[in-house]
């Protein structure tokens, strides 16, 4: 009897699921100000959230003890955050501290499975050279912060000169291993781990033109590192799926890129100093000019993934800075002001599930939908849609988050 009911009202009842993504809020990362002579830590680091719908910009946590910031991932309900020689979890909805751990060196976060994977290299301020550590590449436990393993420096069983960004791919990871605390002497390699044994299995070699990778960016099946030489130019690496690699000089660039990013065909860079943003063409290997609109000296630059918006922050590096959002066509649409030298700017994506149960389903134009309270509206848990032959159907709308 049951059985016949509910065949009954799938008879008259068409069901729809649609599952959406939106941004849910957009977490910035702010380094902060110290005093280079005495140490002294003037604006802490912080870390903000910017909210689409009300437009407004708060800061939710303040690392007091930290120095500086250089990293801050998402990794489902929590955010991981490398500040100064700490490694922080935080839970995504409620900013609460779920657990941190001493890291000495960390740069940037990378995730696998149960795993975080830490890139390491710092400064010695007394002499000012580069800390010897004894590996560039830590791993910890993703649920309590615990030291798992490390990938030691000895006899190549990991990177043997400090690490910088880092690259999930076809269950490798790839490093960029530039020794970027030691003048004059800087590497370009790309070492790869093998996540599924936890081993340190080859090293890429860049090139002569390929020295100190700062970033790596992954666009369909390739990978690409932004390569700064000795501060006297910049280069594009392209990494292939057989692991080939090559390198392109950037002609217009005779100092050391700042941000870089990729968006659709093309990747953008800027050189640190300046004011334009330029191209490089990723279906022709080849620069591609100047980018329209984007006229001002960047720290940080991120792309909402959903809308395609860029995220753009301009620092003193000494007091709050703005963030500019442009749209597609590089239009500046909106800013707000942030903390001190906002470094990371990071997207929290959701998805939205959509369960809507229709009565009666209506082949006739829709030219209305309405609540419960009669407003137009497209969301909310009842609506009544007015059809161009008269009818009107109601629907039940379920969302689940």
């Amino acid at each position: 009897m049951k059985s016949k009911y509910f065949i009954c009202v799938l008879l008259l009842t068409n069901f729809i699921i649609a599952q959406n993504q939106y941004i849910n809020q957009v977490l910035l990362l702010n380094e902060g100000y110290v005093d280079f002579y005495t140490d002294e830590i003037i604006e802490p680091v912080t870390i903000g959230v910017y909210d689409y719908q009300s437009n407004l910009y708060n800061t939710v946590i303040e690392i007091d003890s930290a120095k500086f910031a250089s990293d801050l991932i998402i990794n489902e309900e929590y955010f991981f955050v490398a500040a100064d020689n700490k490694l922080l979890k935080y839970h995504l909805d409620t900013y609460e501290l779920i657990a941190e751990q001493e890291v000495p060196g960390i740069r940037k976060i990378a995730v696998y499975n149960e795993y975080l994977f830490i890139s390491k290299g710092d400064y010695d301020l007394v002499t000012f050279g580069p800390i010897i550590f004894d590996s560039y590449l830590e791993v910890y436990s993703i649920d309590d912060l615990s030291f798992v393993s490390d990938f030691s420096s000895e006899n190549m069983e990991g990177p043997q000169w400090s690490t910088e960004s880092m690259i999930v791919k076809d269950n490798q990871l790839y490093i960029a291993i530039n020794n970027a605390y030691e003048w004059g002497n800087y590497k370009g390699l790309v070492g790869i781990v093998n996540l599924n044994s936890l081993e340190y299995v080859q090293e890429l070699d860049l090139g002569e033109d390929g020295k100190n990778p700062i970033n790596m960016l992954l666009k369909d099946d390739k990978i690409y590192t932004i390569n700064n030489k000795n501060w006297d130019g910049s280069s594009v690496s392209i990494i292939s799926t057989d692991f080939n690699t090559e390198t392109f000089s950037l002609s217009n660039v005779s100092s050391g890129c700042g941000v870089s990013m990729i968006r659709d065909e093309n990747l953008y860079y800027q050189i640190s100093t300046e004011t334009q943003m330029y191209k490089f063409n990723l279906l022709n290997n080849q620069e591609d000019g100047v980018v329209d609109n984007l006229i001002d000296n960047y720290y940080a630059i991120s792309q909402d993934p959903i809308t395609g918006y860029i995220f753009a922050s301009v620092a003193d590096f000494t007091s709050n800075n703005d963030i500019i959002i442009y749209d597609e066509n590089n239009n500046n649409i909106n800013s707000f002001t942030a903390g001190v030298a906002t470094g990371k700017i990071v997207f929290d994506v959701r998805s939205e599930t959509t369960s809507v149960f229709e009565i009666y389903p209506n082949t006739s134009e829709i030219i209305k939908t309405v609540d419960i309270l009669g407003r137009d509206t497209k969301k909310g848990n009842l609506l009544f849609e007015i059809y161009k032959n008269g009818d009107v159907n109601k629907k039940y709308i379920l969302n689940n988050y």
